[in-house]
């Protein structure tokens, strides 16, 4: 048995010194350590330790101890000017955690009064930037994010640039199953597992498609009628698809994968279901594809893509880990009149891309109609607003090798029930011709596949590939088409 996805953990660490104490009102020392306890309390239960150090000796003995905690990402705290050596002590224990140099001060104004002892105790954008200078020297990928205790917009951007720390974290340690590989021919979702391992962290797991088959097989009916309450709670079927064997396999195959993320401690798949052991099988087919059971693992968070695409299972757990959805889905068509691109898929789904306003629809699902028992899929559409898509690449050209592609735009209010699988109408942002902003999207490299999310997330995006030493390429509706602005080396 493997170790469950941990939760994000967070270390706190922040360098001191004693030089200017007698410029400082009150116990300086005592005054750090409360602003500590301050962020410590902000950031909640994330907060897996908190270390102050004011030499390079004690600095190298709290990043060690830093390490031992197992963090997924390390803030420090810089509220007064120190020499960065103290710091980079601390850092060389841990040397590849994603990193956030917080520039911390009390006050987000100042009147008349401003004084030689406020530029002391507020002297966090002088000890700020005497460490971002030396990060960027030994080239450490790092955010910066400037925050006021009293300001309550600063809880906001604190918050975000530690979620993106955090996410890029979980991602060098997550474990994606391919099962099986991807579809003959299918060279556009293809990843070397080396590659993607040396670029970003994460290991790629090969699983024999027989074992699909046989965790289907070994499917008690305890847990397959419990995924079927579940699903009958969670959607609506179309009248006669709960009693018919559609439905029992469907649930069947959901409670077998779910024992498998389970037992193999999987964040993530790529499966090719198109094979003789599941789709094409006596069981569980025969004409089973598992569709409503990836998404039902993605739904509770262990996001699973078809066709064996594991850069767009990147993608998706990308998304996740930064608390929004991961519909996998193909850019369908692109309606000129109305200048929408039109998203769906084969089947897969999200519950929480679904729009609250209408309930998710359990129907049969119409793309394997042909075989002799196909399943069954969910059907609906995403709130109207703001949305993304999100893709992942390798790309030779790009900074790491791989790259992530980011759409902003809106989701629309159009509905297309008649795909029969979730679905969605989705405008790219600034852009009234669908086909030139399209046409932008694909010319970054990134395959037919990708994860859409309600909310704009294409800056958390950036701040993750950033992190992780890889290219992030936000597409814009403004400018020429040859306009990629590219993700800088170290530091945004």
């Amino acid at each position: 048995m493997f170790e469950r996805p941990r939760p994000a953990r967070v270390a706190l660490l922040q360098p001191f010194w004693d030089f200017f104490e007698d410029a400082a009102p009150g116990d300086l020392r005592a005054d750090r350590e409360a602003m500590l306890a301050e962020v410590a309390d902000r950031l909640g239960p994330q907060v897996c330790a908190q270390e102050t150090f004011e030499s390079r000796e004690a600095a190298a003995a709290a990043g060690r101890r830093i390490a031992a905690e197992r963090p997924h990402a390390l803030v420090v705290v810089m509220g007064m000017a120190v020499p960065p050596a103290f710091a980079l002590a601390a850092l060389e224990a841990l040397p590849s955690l994603p990193l956030v140099v917080l520039v911390l001060s009390r006050r987000s104004s100042y009147g008349a009064s401003y004084s030689h002892a406020d530029i002391t105790v507020e002297g966090g954008t002088v000890g700020g930037a005497q460490l971002t200078s030396s990060l960027h020297r030994h080239a450490r990928p790092h955010a910066v994010v400037a925050v006021a205790l009293d300001d309550d917009r600063d809880r906001d951007r604190l918050a975000r640039a530690v979620l993106a720390a955090t996410a890029a974290g979980r991602l060098r340690e997550a474990r994606i199953g391919r099962v099986g590989r991807p579809i003959d021919g299918y060279d556009c979702v293809e990843c070397d597992p080396a590659a993607l391992r040396e670029a970003t962290g994460i290991e790629l797991l090969d699983i024999e498609p027989a074992a699909i088959q046989e965790a289907f097989l070994a499917a008690g009916e305890s847990e397959a009628e419990a995924v079927g309450r579940e699903t009958l709670a969670s959607f609506e079927p179309v009248p006669g698809l709960a009693d018919g064997p559609g439905f029992e396999r469907t649930v069947r195959m959901a409670a077998a994968l779910q024992t498998l993320d389970r037992d193999l401690g999987l964040d993530a798949g790529a499966m090719n279901c198109h094979v003789p052991e599941i789709r094409f099988a006596p069981d569980p087919g025969p004409g089973l594809a598992p569709c409503f059971a990836l998404g039902r693992e993605t739904s509770a968070g262990i996001p699973w893509t078809c066709a064996g695409d594991v850069p767009t299972a990147v993608a998706m757990l990308t998304a996740k880990l930064l608390g929004g959805a991961a519909l996998y889905h193909e850019i369908e068509g692109l309606d000129r009149a109305t200048g929408e691109a039109l998203l769906a898929n084969s089947g897969e789904h999200d519950l929480a891309f679904a729009d609250p306003a209408a309930a998710p629809a359990l129907v049969r699902n119409c793309w394997w109609e042909g075989d002799p028992c196909p399943g069954l899929c969910a059907r609906f559409g995403p709130p109207p607003g703001p949305g993304t898509l999100i893709g992942f690449t390798p790309h030779p050209q790009a900074r790491g090798g791989f790259r992530f592609v980011v759409a902003e735009g809106t989701f629309t209010a159009r509905r297309l029930p008649d795909t029969g699988t979730p679905h969605g109408a989705f405008r790219f942002a600034g852009e009234d011709d669908v086909v030139t902003a399209w046409t932008r999207w694909a010319r970054t490299g990134v395959n037919h596949h990708s994860a859409a999310t309600p909310g704009h997330l294409g800056a958390a995006v950036a701040a993750v590939a950033g992190h992780l030493g890889v290219e992030c390429v936000r597409v814009s509706a403004a400018g020429p088409l040859s306009d990629y602005p590219n993700t800088p080396p170290c530091g945004w």
